[in-house]
Formats: C-alpha cells, sequence, structure tokens
C-alpha cells in the first residue's frame, strides 16, 4: 500500500486582505476570542442561556465593525483596542 500526500487542502491564503473585509476578520477574531460560540453552542446543545454580558458584548462588537465599515476612510490602526469594545461583567 503506497500513501501520497495530496496537497492544497489545506492552503493557508496569500493574498493581502484590504478594506473593510480586514474590519470583518478583526471582528471575528474578537468574538471568537470572547468565546461566544462557545455559549451558543452550549445554549444550543442544553438550553441554557448565553450570558448576557457575552451576548451584549457581541453586539457592540457588530456595531463597531459595522460602523467602521461604513467611514470613507478606514483608520490604519482600525485594530486597536480604543475603536472596540471590552466584556464588562
Amino acid at each position: 500500500m503506497k500513501f501520497r500526500v495530496i496537497e492544497g487542502g489545506k492552503a493557508v491564503e496569500t493574498t493581502p486582505v484590504t478594506g473593510p473585509a480586514r474590519i470583518s476578520q478583526e471582528a471575528d477574531r474578537r468574538i471568537k476570542a470572547s468565546g461566544y460560540e462557545q455559549w451558543r453552542v452550549r445554549s444550543l446543545a442544553t438550553g441554557a442561556p448565553i450570558p448576557s454580558s457575552i451576548q451584549y458584548l457581541k453586539m457592540q462588537i457588530d456595531f463597531v465593525a459595522e460602523k467602521l465599515r461604513q467611514l470613507s476612510t478606514i483608520p490604519h490602526d482600525f485594530a486597536d483596542d480604543k475603536y472596540w469594545p471590552t466584556v464588562s461583567i
């Protein structure tokens, strides 16, 4: 039996992403870092509610991302924490 390595299925995109797509990536990164997806899956599986602080944080991140995308000139430092909300428990 011979095994062959097949490449191309897990290739990393090398083209630079610019503009609004970068803002969406940053928003997704922050939502993922907040643990929202784990809470969402838990909520779907068990029926337990997502903590309101996590829901509110996701809503704020989505709002900031939308407003940043609407700007005529996107700030070069849009990934800085000064633009994005933090969780408050």
